[in-house]
């Protein structure tokens, strides 16, 4: 018996020893939820001002980006007019007078080339449109086989 008692009794102190007491593990088992909870506090802090920051540059950028698009635009509107017209003075002020009269003539048949393909789409387009509200409709008159 008490060879029973005396392994009752280490293995209970051995139980004892292996738990922590709560002075030893109140603080700890306290500040490891406290830690982590004003750690995650602090990532959420740290990704609300990252988030203002970017609005903030973002708000002065805009400005900025906005100017240099249009800056870029005129530019570029600028120089494809000079070259243009700077090619076409220089040609017909340098070009004898049967290559400005062949030019004269290819831009009057590149003009009426356009337009008439422009017309064209036109065509086309509208054609699309009536025939798109006829298959949408289909109680109207054209829509039905046999009424003619």
């Amino acid at each position: 018996m008490e060879n029973t008692t005396n392994r009752e009794h280490k293995s209970n102190e051995s139980n004892e020893a292996n738990r922590p007491t709560e002075e030893t593990a109140g603080p700890q088992a306290k500040a490891e939820p406290q830690s982590s909870k004003s750690g995650f506090d602090s990532v959420i802090f740290v990704m609300r001002q990252a988030a203002e920051d970017a609005r903030d540059a973002a708000e002065k950028a805009i400005p900025k980006v906005k100017s240099a698009a249009a800056d870029a635009a005129y530019w570029m509107a600028y120089g494809i007019s000079f070259a243009a017209v700077f090619q076409w003075t220089l040609a017909k002020k340098l070009a004898p007078q049967r290559l400005r009269t062949g030019a004269r003539d290819g831009v009057k048949a590149g003009r009426e080339s356009a337009e008439d393909w422009v017309e064209k789409h036109k065509q086309r387009s509208e054609q699309t449109i009536a025939a798109s509200s006829i298959q949408a409709d289909p109680y109207s008159e054209q829509a039905q086989p046999g009424s003619a």
